[in-house]
């Protein structure tokens, strides 16, 4: 792990791509942060309501100290999140070894890794999402641990590491709830009132953020890329998915003419959630099915995007409605998906990613078939899992598969390794036939 980590940090040093769209957001509020001002833009130009609260805070604190210590490089941040993703890597295998010494085979692992290279890429770009990764590794250590042997210190534990989440990426914050509900089943096991006071503080917190963004904009929320997302990504590629490029493209050109007409953050956000949910509830049907399509494809994903940005290939232009394989398959079937794609340069290496993405899911659902384990295991560990499958939907991008990778990884090896025990087992038991 720590020579594929090596060779992708030499290669990311060597394309020098450290940077995506929200990394220069990430690096003004961290100057703007070291001067008293949380602000995610240029100081100096026209404030920007929107950029007061898109980012939350913790990854540009990072950035920050970073700065301070080693001066206004990149090389130690990119170094500290390499040794953040070997220590999520290896934190998640000891973990599962350690319960299942006899089924675990490391090579099966390290595979689903090896082949899911956006693990490697971001650990070379600036972006927090190593860091949330980081901390959900150990958020579902605790869980994985509690629920053999719940205790009040793990799920404080549990606590803290959720509320460092959180505030690294908003993604995270609707988990919150289904961590109170996890503590209803704690409090069922131990009987213990304190458990509901400790698993509240994560929530507070949350609320608490909530309140400071309000004291400054005049608008209750988390950050200001919710409602943004909602309308300029879940509902546009919604009136792609049931209409076509161009009757999206009418729809969101009035709506957002309209929102640029807004005056303040409050407006603007109002306005465009109301925009979205107005598309969305027209189709509510069309609209559940579509999103539980693309929280399925959020599984197999390969990335392709997130390897354009890092090999400068001239294909990677992000915006809503541009060219992709995905528009090229929804219009004109698998010729014109095959036409966009066949002259890529890496296109073995991406359907290698989609085959190890396809075994991943596949290992997953051999595992919860798999008696050995417990019913509690499965049901949380998949409640993790699908969690950040259903709140990516439309987005689905590797980017936000990274909070689940190592650990469905895991499950993968261990459903792999009980079918290559039976395997072997059915073998042993066939009389020989001469």
């Amino acid at each position: 792990m720590i020579l594929l980590h090596l060779f992708w940090f030499v290669v990311g040093l060597c394309s020098k791509r450290f940077y995506n769209g929200d990394s220069y957001e990430y690096i003004y509020l961290a100057e703007n942060i070291k001067h008293g001002l949380y602000y995610g833009a240029n100081a100096y130009l026209p404030v920007s309501d929107y950029l007061l609260t898109s980012r939350t805070p913790l990854y540009s604190i990072l950035i920050a100290i970073c700065y301070s210590i080693f001066g206004p490089h990149n090389l130690p941040l990119l170094l500290l999140q390499n040794i953040l993703s070997i220590i999520s890597c290896w934190m998640i295998y000891d973990l599962f070894q350690k319960r299942y010494p006899a089924n675990t085979k490391w090579w099966i692992y390290i595979l689903f890794i090896a082949f899911y290279p956006a693990q490697f890429l971001f650990a070379t770009m600036i972006v927090p999402d190593h860091v949330l990764q980081f901390f959900l590794v150990l958020y579902f250590r605790e869980l994985f641990l509690s629920i053999e042997t719940p205790s009040n210190e793990r799920l404080a534990r549990m606590s803290l590491w959720l509320i460092l989440a959180t505030m690294t990426k908003p993604i995270v914050y609707p988990f919150l709830i289904l961590h109170v509900l996890y503590a209803g089943w704690y409090f069922f096991k131990t009987k213990s009132a304190r458990v509901f006071l400790i698993a509240l503080i994560p929530l507070a917190s949350i609320i608490g953020y909530g309140l400071w963004n309000k004291s400054r904009t005049g608008l209750y929320h988390i950050s200001s890329v919710q409602s943004h997302n909602l309308l300029n990504f879940n509902a546009r590629s919604f009136l792609i998915f049931r209409h076509g490029q161009a009757y999206s493209d009418s729809v969101l050109d009035i709506a957002n003419k309209g929102l640029d007409a807004q005056k303040g953050l409050k407006d603007k956000y109002e306005f465009a959630d109301k925009e979205a949910r107005k598309i969305i509830k027209n189709d509510l049907a069309g609209y559940a099915f579509y999103h539980s399509k693309e929280s399925a494809r959020f599984f197999i994903e390969p990335g392709k995007i997130e390897i354009d940005l890092y090999t400068g290939e001239a294909s990677y232009y992000f915006r809503p409605g541009g060219d992709s394989f995905y528009k090229q398959f929804r219009e004109h079937g698998m010729n014109g998906a095959w036409n966009y794609i066949k002259g890529y340069p890496y296109l073995p290496f991406i359907l290698l990613i989609v085959l190890f993405n396809v075994l991943r899911v596949l290992g997953w659902i051999l595992f919860l078939f798999d008696r050995r384990y417990s019913s509690a295991l499965k049901i949380f560990s998949g409640i993790y899992i699908l969690y950040f499958a259903a709140v990516t939907g439309p987005v689905a991008n590797t980017r936000y598969f990274l909070p689940i990778l190592l650990i469905l990884s895991c499950l993968s090896m261990l459903g792999f390794t009980g079918w290559i025990e039976q395997r072997k087992a059915r073998k042993q038991v066939l009389p020989y036939v001469g």
